[in-house]
């Protein structure tokens, strides 16, 4: 009976999403394909090849598995095919799986806090590591943003500065994505803010040489300016 009900269960199993994600996911130059991918950029199977240390024939081979389990879908451009994360809602469900703790044999790989991907990275569209923890930390010193019954919301004088800066909070206020969320950092183990609002924060950022992307990495290095202007607009206190 035990045998039987294993075996119903088992091809239940296999057309599940589970089944599906887990059996694209469960190599690791897929996940390794995927992780690169969280930046929020497009790349060319030749840059994912060698971001994974593989061939060039070997990435295809991942990359068709990977669009086949609607993880990433690809983009023609002229000669060239660029990929992609295939959603926000994808992107959303990867970092969630990255910042779960469980009971392994061996801890997951994190990079170091405060350095490399753990000082500044992008999470598909917005900031993570330390500066996005310090971030968000910023924003509720500043009462721009409260959190009520652990909704995050902004205020109006939030609302106020965010325009100031050039962002079109009004029009954020009418997208069916939430303005702000809550995520737990995989890297720093406290809390960033993620939604449309920490979305359009970094590309302002990256728009106004605030922030440079590493090329081919999900890194972020905070620039000169970008320095002066998070402790002159957000009060930043530069401990690192």
């Amino acid at each position: 009976m035990l045998a039987e009900t294993w075996s119903i269960y088992a091809r239940t199993m296999e057309g599940s999403r589970i089944h599906t994600l887990s059996a694209a996911l469960g190599d690791p130059t897929r996940a390794s394909t995927v992780a690169a991918l969280l930046s929020g950029t497009a790349h060319t199977s030749g840059e994912l090849a060698r971001a994974c240390g593989v061939a060039p024939s070997t990435m295809s081979g991942h990359l068709s598995k990977l669009i086949d389990a609607g993880l990433v879908r690809v983009e023609p451009a002229g000669r060239h095919r660029h990929y992609r994360i295939a959603s926000r809602e994808v992107a959303d469900l990867l970092e969630r799986m990255d910042s779960l703790d469980l009971p392994e044999t061996s801890p997951p790989k994190r990079p170091t806090p405060g350095s490399g991907l753990g000082y500044a990275r992008s999470c598909y569209d917005h900031i993570a590591g330390q500066l996005g923890v310090e971030l968000h930390q910023a924003l509720l010193d500043n009462e721009w943003v409260l959190i009520r019954d652990h909704t995050p919301q902004l205020t109006v004088a939030g609302s106020r500065f965010f325009t100031d800066l050039g962002i079109d909070v009004d029009h954020l206020s009418t997208l069916r994505r939430p303005m702000l969320r809550i995520d737990l950092d995989w890297t720093e183990r406290r809390d960033h803010f993620a939604g449309s609002l920490p979305a359009a924060l970094l590309d302002h950022m990256i728009d106004n040489a605030w922030l440079r992307r590493r090329q081919e990495k999900r890194q972020l290095t905070v620039t000169e300016l970008g320095r002066r202007e998070l402790v002159d607009k957000f009060r930043f206190a530069f401990a690192w």
